[in-house]
């Protein structure tokens, strides 16, 4: 089984590296892009924070560099290696080998990864599955058929760790040797939600668990959509299933776009409101897949780089061919069958008939207010849309600076904004203010 060192394994030069990794991750003003872009144009962490008072020849803004010095950084980064310390969790750092080529070529990268199982996987092509946590009993069904062939067909199935679509990917993964990653938005030792601590556990033994934020961090609102593009960026492409019109599995489908990542949909029922975004996705140029054959036979040139043959693909499409019914059963009582769907061209339902879920639990929901009309904006949301009326579209990092808020605040600020239809993202991690 690959590995990576644990906290207490590290040699001197890897904990400088992660010492410099922490100091920039919480130095205000610099964001996940600007980190990156300083630990690529000096070769490392460690090399970036040596040379802090030439960041502005990089093209960066002087306030930086001048936070830097003033050392703020320095009580939360000690904070955080005193918890990997307690935890001694496993470390991947940007510079080590062994982090994934296709994660690494992201212009915001994380500079460091706390894991926990079997990081050979890491090796293996990758492949995302997301979709809603308040999934019916058929979207479930299909979303494991799904990540079993495609485990099967070598992939490692990559997800969130929420409920729903999600568990249902990992559990049926997990059954393929073990071929699973989950990325998480808490702590690498916090199993949220707390229904899928089995699952969490079995992730740990057998597959392989990811996060970027430090032990014990809890679960918050703007933390899910900064796992949503390591999710994305580890993946050859993205499955989506079962989505509603603003769910927030459609935007891991964008940030994959960004990303220049494959996209695909399972369309489900015309005119049933749970699958609207997917059927969204398809009308936007999304591959509308039904079966994991579809995927595979799509993705079967860049599977060769990896040394899965076409014959055994060939193989696999049999056995799925015999064993959907098995798999996917037809469900009775008010459960909406799944089956090959059309996808519906006449105008939206209205939302008070969408379904949605609500996006103010962290994971994969939707716009809140199921429906009903959107609630007041937070301060921190009017302070956001305000800036961007004024001034036009602003990088992440220069929103806010704009706005004065962390990072944290501003993803979750932004995230809810996006899913109300008040903004939109950019490429380059670019916002404008769309009302």
């Amino acid at each position: 089984m690959t590995s990576c060192p644990r906290w207490r394994e590290l040699d001197a030069e890897q904990r400088k590296e992660y010492w410099a990794a922490l100091a920039l991750r919480h130095c205000r003003g610099l964001g996940a892009r600007s980190c990156f872009r300083l630990a690529k144009a000096y070769g490392s962490a460690h090399a970036a924070v040596r040379h802090h008072r030439e960041w502005t020849t990089i093209g960066l803004r002087p306030e930086p560099g001048i936070t830097f010095a003033g050392e703020s950084w320095r009580p939360p980064a000690r904070r955080e290696w005193d918890a990997a310390v307690q935890l001694n969790p496993r470390i991947l750092l940007w510079t080590d080998p062994l982090y994934p080529p296709l994660l690494r070529a992201l212009p915001d990268a994380p500079l460091l990864l706390y894991g926990e199982g079997d990081f050979s996987l890491l090796q293996s092509p990758c492949f995302a599955v997301v979709g809603a946590r308040k999934a019916g009993e058929q979207a479930r069904a299909v979303a494991a058929h799904m990540a079993r062939y495609l485990a099967a067909g070598g992939l490692a199935v990559v997800s969130g760790m929420a409920q729903g679509v999600d568990a249902a990917v990992h559990g049926a993964a997990l059954r393929e040797i073990g071929r699973s990653i989950g990325v998480l938005g808490t702590g690498i030792d916090i199993s949220y939600p707390a229904s899928n601590r089995g699952l969490f556990e079995r992730m740990r033994r057998d597959g392989l668990l990811l996060s970027e934020f430090a032990p014990g961090v809890r679960p918050q609102p703007g933390n899910f959509p900064i796992r949503n593009r390591i999710i994305s960026g580890l993946s050859l492409g993205v499955l989506v299933v079962e989505a509603a019109e603003r769910s927030g599995s459609l935007i891991t489908a964008r940030l994959a776009l960004e990303q220049n990542r494959e996209v695909y949909a399972v369309p489900g029922t015309a005119l049933d409101s749970r699958h609207f975004g997917t059927h969204n996705l398809v009308r936007q140029g999304a591959h509308a897949v039904f079966s994991a054959e579809d995927i595979l036979r799509d993705l079967a040139p860049r599977l060769r780089e990896y040394g899965v043959s076409r014959q055994r693909l060939r193989a696999l499409g049999e056995e799925e061919r015999r064993d959907a019914a098995r798999d996917v059963p037809e469900l009775s009582g008010t459960e909406t069958p799944f089956r090959p769907a059309v996808v519906p061209s006449a105008a939206p339902v209205p939302a008070a008939a969408s379904g949605r879920e609500s996006a103010t639990s962290p994971g994969t929901g939707a716009a809140p207010g199921g429906g009903e009309a959107l609630p007041g904006l937070s301060g921190d949301e009017a302070r956001i849309l305000d800036a961007l009326r004024r001034r036009g579209p602003l990088q992440a990092d220069d929103l806010a600076e704009a706005v004065a808020l962390e990072s944290a605040a501003l993803n979750a600020a932004l995230i809810n904004l996006e899913l109300l239809g008040q903004v939109r993202r950019l490429p380059g991690a670019r916002y404008e203010a769309l009302a």
